[in-house]
């Protein structure tokens, strides 16, 4: 066996915290790029398919893009902790990442809605109303739940409260995938030393 051969794959990177920013960065914003991007080509189609398809549709894009998050939590526990990481700090940095990539899809959205989405409030808001029409509802019941509908165009016109709304579309998923990364990649020393001494065996 080399000398430190296998203690040596437990030292973690010499720049630290510094390693982990870069990672964090990175792989969120790459993530965020492919997110954004996969937002901006599903619009044009929005008003072709119908409402299930179009969330089916949101919710891949997303998990494929956090999946580069998945990618990037590996990545900074082979090369800057020495092949090991506790769940939480892989949690941790998985969230930081998933966190950037949601910004990315926030800004994404607003640079679409104050473009070629101007009328998603309005246009939304109309389709609210005509499925309100079509429920069954009458009289003052109906007229109540209209103008409950048309208060979301006002209150769409809110940056933050439209910004918070966006947020909540992709958190739920990175949340998720945050978790399942670090269930998958957490690894103990002693597991490394582990496979490390199956390895020189064979």
């Amino acid at each position: 066996m080399e000398a430190g051969g296998v203690g040596g794959r437990f030292k973690s990177s010499p720049t630290g915290g510094v390693g982990m920013k870069k990672a964090v960065w990175k792989y969120g914003l790459l993530s965020g790029l492919v997110l954004g991007v996969l937002l901006a080509l599903t619009v044009p189609f929005e008003h072709h398919t119908s409402a299930r398809f179009g969330m089916v549709v949101g919710y891949t894009i997303m998990v494929l893009s956090f999946l580069i998050v998945f990618v990037g939590v590996k990545h900074y526990r082979d090369v800057e902790c020495g092949g090991t990481i506790g769940f939480g700090r892989a949690f941790g940095v998985g969230m930081l990442m998933m966190l950037i990539s949601c910004a990315c899809y926030v800004g994404m959205w607003e640079v679409l809605v104050a473009t070629v989405e101007k009328n998603f409030a309005h246009d939304y808001t109309e389709n609210m109303v005509k499925r309100a029409q079509h429920s069954g509802l009458q009289g003052a019941a109906l007229e109540a739940r209209i103008a409950e509908i048309r208060k979301f165009e006002v209150t769409y016109s809110n940056p933050v409260y439209r910004m918070g709304m966006t947020l909540l579309e992709p958190l739920p998923v990175g949340i998720v995938m945050a978790l399942v990364t670090a269930g998958v990649l957490r690894r103990k020393p002693d597991e490394e030393i582990a496979g490390a001494a199956k390895t020189e065996v064979v």
